[in-house]
């Protein structure tokens, strides 16, 4: 079995409260757009402002492609300046955090077949004076094993962890030599703290609505954490084949993760007691099992206490992407008494703030 256009509405009925809608242009979920923007963020689902290439931020907000470095790579920041960040993309493309979003899943076998089907709809869309922009198309691609589905798979175990308290992402930072993880749920006692203390979110977010934080000032949680404890899960996600223990083997050597999970729709159990599953049950509903016993022959073993480090950092990274560059500048010449001349400048600075002093520039 594969996820189809008929599963996608199934999976989101049995696990979600997003209305399910009828457009003029098919069958499509209905969300605010701030979770739209996560979901084209994990998915690679694509706004649709032109036929050929719908727009997506996936892949545009990243920061570092390895842990325990901070060479930056283009995206959030480029060189010394604040690039691709959800505040400026807002400006440049204002349609973003406007009003609902309706995500409409297109089977297609060919590019050619989706080019055709995408240019019936914008013109279906313009003739009844619908702006193209509220509409999202998540690609699935008959033509390969699995319908292209993994990062849907991504998304459905970022909003699963997210209700555990964990700071989750999807495509994140390791290591060359390790690979990079499909998923990873990170919890710091410092981030934790800080928004215990400002309730700015709930326990559980992705990573990229710490830079979200200024566009929608008003998203109170009202929580009290009980628990303050530093812990990784990672996570290896398939639609196409059932093989993920050599690489999730990799990921739990390290040390670093308390928990592996393997990620797969339809898969019944793990493939090790030590492995933990996502997977979806017959009626579609997101079903977590968890590992039955704790892995502990680990083979490459890294030091958690500068992984968690690095980690709590990596954090504040996000946070800071809520100011403008003019803010960013004006903030390191009142700390340090200089301009930015290099990353590494924006490195040691960023570092050596804390999680409150940044929030206060644009709470």
């Amino acid at each position: 079995m594969e996820i189809d256009n008929n599963n996608f509405f199934e999976i989101f009925r049995q696990n979600f409260n997003f209305e399910i809608v009828e457009t003029c242009v098919g069958k499509a979920i209905k969300m605010d757009s701030y979770n739209a923007f996560l979901y084209c963020n994990i998915t690679g689902a694509g706004y649709f402002d032109n036929p050929v290439l719908p727009f997506t931020p996936k892949g545009m907000m990243k920061l570092f492609y390895n842990a325990f470095n901070y060479k930056f790579v283009t995206g959030i920041f480029e060189n010394t300046t604040l690039n691709n960040t959800p505040y400026k993309l807002s400006q440049i493309k204002p349609y973003l955090f406007k009003g609902d979003k309706f995500i409409i899943p297109v089977e297609f076998n060919t590019e050619i077949e989706l080019q055709r089907k995408l240019k019936q709809y914008r013109n279906e869309l313009i003739a009844q004076n619908i702006p193209t922009t509220d509409f999202i198309i998540q690609r699935i691609e008959k033509s390969k094993k699995g319908n292209g589905m993994e990062p849907f798979m991504e998304y459905l175990t970022c909003e699963t962890f997210k209700k555990y308290g964990y700071v989750v992402e999807n495509q994140i930072p390791l290591a060359h030599s390790i690979g990079s993880p499909d998923f990873g749920g990170y919890k710091t006692k410092e981030y934790i703290d800080f928004v215990s203390k400002y309730n700015c979110l709930p326990l559980g977010f992705h990573i990229i609505e710490l830079a979200m934080l200024r566009l929608f000032k008003g998203r109170k949680c009202h929580i009290n954490a009980t628990e303050l404890s530093n812990d990784a899960v990672v996570g290896e996600a398939k639609t196409s084949t059932n093989k993920m223990t050599e690489q999730l083997l990799k990921y739990l050597n390290t040390s670093l993760f308390s928990e592996g999970y393997e990620i797969h729709p339809f898969k019944l159990s793990p493939n090790q007691r030590f492995f933990g599953l996502v997977t979806l049950d017959d009626d579609f509903k997101i079903k977590l099992i968890k590992p039955g016993i704790k892995y502990t022959e680990y083979a490459n073993i890294l030091s958690k206490e500068d992984y968690f480090s690095w980690l709590n950092n990596y954090l504040k990274y996000y946070l800071i992407a809520n100011l403008t560059n003019d803010e960013l500048n004006e903030f390191y010449h009142s700390k340090v008494g200089d301009k930015i001349g290099t990353p590494e400048d924006i490195i040691n600075f960023v570092n050596g703030c804390s999680f409150e002093e940044i929030y206060r520039l644009f709470a």
